[in-house]
């Protein structure tokens, strides 16, 4: 039988020498316990403990790991110690290891194997790039000297990278960037990152340059989000073999460390999410409607915490053999989710659309094998690696480009500003026109977005309004309900009257009493109007009329 690996996580507590040690394997929690594992009987007794749980470890690499943790422990502060008197520590001081950037240093981690007799031995190398130019490579550290004296902190500690765990950026490439290879030109690697989308992905000449520059753009920002405070997910949605799948794939070889799932627990998301960070890939998103299932809701709420930075997912962890501990998960970052039924509103409102289309009958693109030259896949890789790393200050500036979207505010300044910035900077090395096309589809897909999250029944109750308060009607939301049921008496057969007054009060119109009856007496064709310019509702008013 194959034995499993087991991970060791240690916190000191008490004593000089004692402390807190988690066991681990995947991820999980095995076992938890406080000891002294300097001690032989303490550390013959946990070792007891996770291997009669778990009979496949190896007890002595076991209990080699422990011996190595004791001498750790020897030399860390208690952690109970009083630290009342210490400075705190300032939040921007903390950085995720496998992607950060700040004014001083742009850093990224890389994962790497090696041999150790005969056995495979995973590590994570940083490299970092500082302000001044200078390149270098190092193994993971827990915390950074900065050059004007200041401290910069890595957490979480990454847990050993695993065989199979892909680096994405090629040893070959980073050894040329050590060496001072200058990094591509941005709207050159842009160019050839969108002829890999139109090689593989069928779209209408309508929808094709919007699509495609919407589509790498948000590849590209995946390798830089961290400078943003929110990031906005895709929404990728269309029939039946519309070609989302297709798409996942391109994604899945260009974004940045992609996680694809379809059938991933909430928790195995959230924690894979805290350990490596990256770009989720999440196909099959239909089941995020279901929100009275306990799994899916799980997953939902992760979802709608991860677009802005900060983002947690939190659960209650058992410690020991009685009680819990509450953890926090970092989920922030990039995220694509692609169903044909669409999403819950609140996710919805997160994302940016992406329609697919059906290919047209005889077309080469569905039949291209993806993976037919490798190559290509991973120049474009490690081109979007170097530029990643050479760009640190650049990254940093782009969040305050305001200029970029003039004619948008709210959430959908909030998604499209991180697309619109980079368009605006690879636009500004040598690919022309590339922020307009942009612009014009980003405002194209938020009119076309009103539409749809107005629902019909709700522009049905609008429209009757609107026509009551035109000839000088005072209705009652019971006379509004009788006009819907009579236009549409399926739709309206289980509603009541409360019903139409709650809907109606997202938009504004609110009733008021008078003569005992609740009426909308003061809603006014003007409030009408700005309602229809705001929800992109066809209330038949025009810009020069009333519509009286």
């Amino acid at each position: 039988m194959e034995s499993e690996t087991v991970f060791l996580d240690s916190t000191p507590s008490g004593r000089s020498g004692s402390g807190t040690l988690t066991a681990k394997i995947a991820g999980d929690v095995i076992h938890v316990e406080s000891l002294n594992p300097a001690k032989s009987k303490a550390r013959t007794a946990f070792v007891d403990k996770v291997c009669n749980s778990h009979p496949t470890l190896d007890r002595k690499a076991l209990t080699d790991s422990i011996t190595t943790l004791a001498a750790d422990l020897a030399t860390k502060p208690d952690a109970t110690a009083d630290t009342s008197g210490l400075p705190e520590l300032d939040a921007a001081a903390i950085v995720r290891p496998e992607r950060f950037i700040t004014p001083a240093v742009s850093g990224l981690a890389v994962p790497s194997m090696t041999t150790i007799g005969d056995k495979v031995q995973g590590r994570w190398l940083l490299y970092l790039q500082w302000p001044d130019g200078k390149r270098e490579r190092r193994p993971m550290t827990s915390a950074l000297d900065l050059p004007d004296g200041r401290r910069l902190f890595i957490h979480p500690d990454p847990s050993e990278p695993t065989p199979n765990t892909k680096p994405g950026w090629s040893a070959a490439a980073r050894r040329q960037w050590l060496d001072g290879e200058p990094a591509p030109d941005p709207a050159e690697v842009f160019r050839a990152m969108a002829a890999m989308f139109a090689r593989y992905i069928d779209l209408p000449a309508s929808h094709a340059g919007g699509v495609t520059t919407t589509a790498v753009c948000w590849a590209m920002l995946s390798y830089v989000y961290q400078a943003w405070d929110a990031v906005p997910y895709l929404y990728i949605g269309g029939p039946l073999g519309s070609g989302k799948s297709r798409l996942f794939e391109v994604l899945g070889r260009l974004a940045f460390r992609p996680l694809s799932s379809s059938n991933m627990t909430g928790a195995a998301l959230f924690r894979t999410l805290h350990a490596q960070g990256g770009c989720l890939l999440l196909d099959e998103a239909e089941r995020l409607r279901n929100t009275q299932d306990p799994a899916t809701a799980e997953i939902l709420s992760m979802l709608l915490a991860g677009y802005k930075k900060g983002g947690t997912a939190t659960r209650l962890e058992p410690v020991g053999d009685s009680g819990f501990k509450t953890l926090s998960f970092d989920v922030f970052g990039p995220k694509a989710l692609a169903c044909i039924a669409g999403l819950p509103p609140a996710l919805a409102s997160r994302a940016i659309p992406v329609t697919m289309f059906r290919s047209p009958p005889g077309s080469e693109k569905p039949r291209r094998r993806i993976d037919a030259n490798p190559e290509e896949w991973q120049e474009l890789r490690d081109a979007l690696h170097s530029l990643a790393m050479e760009h640190g200050a650049t990254w940093l500036e782009l969040p305050s480009r305001s200029d970029v979207c003039p004619m948008m505010s709210g959430r959908d300044y909030e998604l499209w500003q991180p697309l619109l910035a980079l368009a605006s900077w690879i636009e500004s090395h040598g690919a022309r026109g590339l922020l307009k096309l942009l612009q014009e589809h980003a405002m194209a897909t938020i009119d076309a977005g009103r539409d749809d999250t107005t629902p019909d029944s709700d522009e049905t109750l609008l429209r009757i309004l609107t026509d009551e308060v035109r000839v000088g009607t005072i209705p009652t939301p019971g006379d509004i309900l009788a006009k819907a049921q009579a236009i549409d008496a399926a739709g309206f057969k289980t509603w009541k009257a409360r019903g139409v007054s709650e809907h109606l009060k997202r938009y504004g119109a609110v009733t008021h009493k008078s003569c005992g009856r609740k009426v909308y007496g003061r809603v006014t064709l003007e409030s009408l109007r700005a309602i229809q310019a705001s929800y992109g509702v066809d209330l038949g008013f025009d810009e020069k009329s009333d519509g009286a």
